[in-house]
């Protein structure tokens, strides 16, 4: 994720630190609830997580913790 991430940062001009955090709160949940990945047999991370943690045999709790589950966009726009 941090090349994508690099890429990013790359394409964007940032007005101040409130509109970086903006947009890439944006890019973020895209990435990881919109956006499937071929890699991931074309889920999206979070659907491949939550398929992780419901398939037999998974160590609970090996998965890195999400810190904010619960992000919304509320109307932001690119």
């Amino acid at each position: 994720m941090a090349a994508c991430a690099t890429k990013c940062l790359n394409e964007e001009i940032f007005d101040s630190l409130d509109d970086a955090r903006r947009k890439l709160g944006l890019w973020r949940y895209d990435y990881n609830h919109i956006r499937p990945h071929s890699s991931l047999g074309n889920k999206t991370p979070a659907e491949a997580r939550r398929a992780l943690e419901l398939s037999e045999g998974s160590a609970h709790g090996a998965l890195a913790q999400a810190q904010n589950d619960n992000y919304q966009p509320k109307g932001l726009s690119l």
